[in-house]
């Protein structure tokens, strides 16, 4: 599993985000971080019709979406019950 989070700019979300990604590498989960102002996330936010930031998707190694939060910073505990499936 993989957790794929996309945030916009450098406010307070968006440093929430990255923290709450920091605490599953720091539980050796694979997490990719994605800023949606850079020309190269463009695609990735296509394949998961993203509009709202920061959002989180759990993906599979494949890159198919097993669930996902738009807009929102969820809870540590919500996104561990995907990621340890």
């Amino acid at each position: 599993m993989i957790l794929k989070i996309f945030t916009k700019g450098d406010g307070p979300e968006t440093r929430e985000a990255r923290a709450l990604g920091q605490k599953f590498e720091e539980r050796n989960f694979k997490v990719e971080y994605y800023d949606s102002e850079d020309e190269i996330c463009i695609n990735q936010l296509e394949i998961y019709d993203l509009y709202s930031f920061p959002s989180f998707i759990v993906a599979r190694d494949d890159g198919s979406e097993l669930e996902c939060w738009r807009g929102i910073v969820p809870i540590f505990d919500d996104i561990l019950g995907f990621l340890d499936r």
